[in-house]
């Protein structure tokens, strides 16, 4: 029997995030390490502009720090700093939560970098009250 840790995700978020399922990801390692591994492909599971969460065939650790470049429709950011807080195997995948690093320390602001994943955290906000407006009217 498996023990499967469970874990109240919206309860240790800063702010509610945002479903993007056509986001694209690549992941590289930062720092020395991003010799040693190649990047790997994602997909956004959701996100806000202090983080996100992902699905991936590859596993970063826990406390791991990453550099994302970001594909979507209308988005293009590359080189964002980040950190895996969590990794847990699903189904042959691996589920990472990601913070990103501007938004825990002020040493790392970039207003750059803010206003960008602001861009990307609204596309997708309004991609959900749009689905969510339509999905009343059918009722």
């Amino acid at each position: 029997m498996h023990n499967i840790k469970v874990i109240n995700w919206a309860e240790r978020r800063i702010k509610r995030r945002h479903k993007a399922p056509d986001l694209r990801l690549s992941i590289r390692a930062a720092g020395f390490k991003r010799w040693l591994r190649p990047s790997i492909s994602a997909f956004c599971l959701d996100f806000n502009r202090y983080g996100m969460a992902i699905n991936a065939e590859h596993a970063f650790k826990a406390k791991d720090k990453i550099i994302v470049s970001f594909k979507g429709k209308y988005i293009s950011q590359s080189n964002v700093s980040g950190v895996i807080t969590e990794c847990i195997e699903q189904d042959g995948q691996f589920r990472m939560s990601i913070v990103f690093c501007y938004a825990v320390n002020s040493k790392d602001y970039n207003r750059k970098i803010d206003n960008a994943l602001s861009r990307i955290e609204s596309l997708y906000n309004q991609n959900q009250n749009q689905n969510h407006s339509q999905n009343k009217q059918v009722s």
